[in-house]
């Protein structure tokens, strides 16, 4: 590496001492004036190619080249060091001032970058240097009138940089960042006949034209037609060639004594030819930039839309856009197919509305309606329906923006066929409703026993009144009063036991899931009177702490009545080894802030087992040696599809507590109640 970087610095110093003479070669006869200054531009565009913390090598190596160059020709050594110095710090602060103000890579130059390096490089840097270059001129006697040698010095530097500097940089990023991309053969015969054509017209222009009065000023707006052709085909590159060409040309015609620079002084006709490179390459060069940036945008646009529109393909979705002020729209061709539009047809809104299913007809205008209003966004999914009755679920968003030119509203929208989701969810919906059955099953299947007891002190309180009542009959002068009693309990009987097989259904059929406002309060009595004989069998207590006036909650009542029931008969196989009078289940209902209902167990058992709470809640985790670890899984999921949140905690005191919470229904307290069970 350091092999390479004194090479390197080492060619600096040879092309800064060759084009040192070459500026010095490039002067008027009988003049000093130089043309053209190409080691301000060489030792610019190396400083901008190198590492900044290589900067100091190649300024020293292009002083001490040119310091060479001058004891040469003999200048005396103060003056030539004054001279090293002046035009080492000229290009250090050109170069620093691009590299700060200008960020973009070369190849993405922009308009304002381009500017900037008019101004800076171009204007600023060479006329501010040229104050202090002419006093030195002027002090050391090489110069008799002090605003000439800061034209000539500030405009020599400025049309080398212009010309030069781009060229430069261009042909270095070629050679060693970049290789040009080979160009087409059209393009390679275009190039070389403009080539050609701008060299034969440069020929006549500067080196056919006799000098003098007679000469012909209108011939040097000649070549122009052929520069801007250069600057729209070839972009910065093409019209830095172009331009390197015309300056070499009219200098080499100009110094042999032909073409339309010689008819006035040396001074003036030096700031004749310069003013015409000058004029001539600034405003092309902004030109190429500008139609290279558009170029550059159309390509960017052109890639962009090309991978939007393979997005879209591959998410299945359509991309349109409604131009309010024209209402004129555009949309995909996969677009037309979701709505089922004809490939030619007109599209409007009504086409389009005409597609969407009546029953959603409304939300979606709705929608659209809002977004246009605020200038925002929309989201929303509706049906639409085909021609041949085909139903389909579009999932739709949209954006109101508004253009900068002030020709009104916009509507940018994206249409993706979800109707294989919606078939998914609702197949999970239907795979949660079986699993919820079956889990009631199973609950109902644990506490056989228990309910088979329940059943029978109802049924046996039946038979034993029911002979009573025969016997009591059987007598000569049967008491009425009594018999009416003893049916009195029969019938009260019959219905307690009416109750618990009604509540066995309801938990063991499967129906069409239902919401409808419930009281949470409802539910746990139910729950708990239905949960009552396991817990007596268990030797446990059962009670609740319901606090009064809680807001209804919209949901399935029975499937509300599973989750409690699943709680409960998990909080009682906790404590299947809790010691005689410890073993108690507490069932709590509370407000949970102003916008939800809390329902709680909370058992005295040995608390969660070790590791997150939410494990026990995992698919086929269960800490019973004969469970399946389905149960809390399914009870969570109701939850969740009520909006709800089921959770479980290590409880104070020892224990486990597991709660719902779901969201209050807007209409307040509940009225409503669950079936009963």
């Amino acid at each position: 590496m350091l092999l390479r970087t004194l090479f390197c610095v080492l060619a600096a110093a040879v092309a800064y001492y060759a084009t040192t003479q070459i500026a010095w070669a490039l002067c008027f006869p009988d003049s000093k004036v130089s043309l053209f200054f190409p080691p301000h531009a060489v030792l610019v565009s190396i400083l901008l190619l190198v590492p900044a913390r290589h900067w100091w090598a190649y300024t020293l190596a292009a002083v001490t080249a040119h310091f060479i160059a001058t004891q040469r020709a003999n200048w005396p050594p103060i003056y030539a060091l004054h001279c090293e110095f002046f035009d080492a710090v000229k290009a250090l602060v050109a170069a620093a001032a691009i590299r700060l103000l200008i960020k973009s890579p070369l190849k993405a130059l922009t308009l304002r970058d381009s500017v900037v390096f008019v101004l800076v490089a171009v204007v600023l840097v060479p006329f501010a240097a040229a104050f202090w270059g002419a006093a030195l001129t002027i002090y050391h006697g090489f110069g008799s009138h002090y605003w000439v040698e800061w034209r000539n010095l500030g405009i020599s530097n400025a049309v080398t940089t212009v010309v030069l500097v781009p060229a430069l940089l261009l042909g270095a990023h070629h050679l060693f960042v970049r290789r040009p991309k080979v160009p087409t053969v059209r393009r390679a015969v275009e190039a070389m006949l403009v080539a050609a054509s701008m060299a034969a017209i440069g020929i006549v222009v500067f080196d056919r034209t006799p000098a003098g009065p007679n000469a012909t000023p209108p011939l040097l707006y000649t070549p122009i037609p052929l520069l801007v052709w250069a600057a729209l085909r070839f972009g910065l590159a093409g019209i830095s060639m172009a331009m390197l060409l015309i300056t070499f040309q009219a200098i080499w015609g100009t110094m042999r004594g032909h073409g339309p620079f010689l008819d006035q002084s040396p001074a003036d006709n030096a700031l004749a030819l310069q003013m015409f490179l000058l004029m001539t390459a600034t405003p092309l060069m902004l030109l190429a930039v500008v139609v290279e940036e558009e170029r550059r945008t159309k390509e960017a646009l052109r890639l962009r839309t090309d991978l939007m529109g393979l997005a879209a393909e591959s998410a299945n979705a359509a991309i349109w856009v409604w131009d309010l002020s024209t209402d004129e729209w555009w949309i995909t061709e996969h677009g037309r197919a979701l709505f089922s539009l004809e490939p030619g047809a007109r599209v409007n809104l009504a086409a389009l509305l005409e597609r969407v299913h009546a029953d959603d007809r409304p939300a979606r205008v709705n929608a659209i309606a809002r977004s246009i209003e605020s200038r925002g966004d929309y989201e929303i999914e509706y049906r639409v329906q085909h021609p041949g009755g085909e139903i389909r679920w579009l999932h739709a968003r949209g954006r109101c923006v508004t253009s900068g030119d002030g020709s009104g509203p916009t509507l940018l929208g994206v249409s993706t066929d979800v109707t294989a989701r919606k078939q998914a969810e609702a197949a999970a919906v239907l795979e949660r409703e079986d699993l919820a059955h079956l889990s009631r099953v199973a609950l109902l299947g644990e506490m056989t026993a228990s309910l088979a007891h329940e059943l029978n002190q109802p049924l046996a309180a039946m038979a034993a009144n029911a002979a009573a009542a025969q016997r009591f009959l059987a007598r000569d002068e049967p008491d009425l009063a009594e018999v009416h009693a003893i049916l009195a309990d029969i019938a009260a009987d019959g219905r307690r036991a009416a109750g618990i097989i009604r509540g066995i259904r309801n938990m063991a059929c499967k129906a069409d899931p239902k919401r409808v406002l419930v009281d949470v309060n409802a539910v746990v009595v139910d729950v708990v009177r239905l949960a009552h004989p396991d817990a007596y069998a268990r030797h446990c207590e059962l009670t609740t702490d319901r606090e009064t006036d809680l807001p209804a909650v919209l949901a399935d009542p029975v499937q509300l009545q599973q989750v409690l029931l699943n709680l409960v008969i998990n909080a009682l196989d906790a404590m299947r080894s809790c010691p005689a009078g410890q073993c108690r289940v507490e069932v709590a209902s509370r407000r949970a802030g102003a916008t939800a209902v809390e329902v709680s167990v909370r058992d005295r058992g040995p608390g969660l087992p070790a590791g997150p709470p939410g494990r026990v809640f995992e698919r086929f985790f269960s800490t019973k040696p004969d469970g399946m670890g389905m149960g809390l899984a399914i009870a969570r999921s109701i939850i969740e599809a009520h909006a709800g949140t089921l959770d479980a905690e290590n409880a104070d005191g020892g224990g486990a507590r597991f709660w719902f919470r779901l969201p209050a229904h807007e209409s307040a307290v509940a009225p409503v109640t669950a079936p009963a069970i």
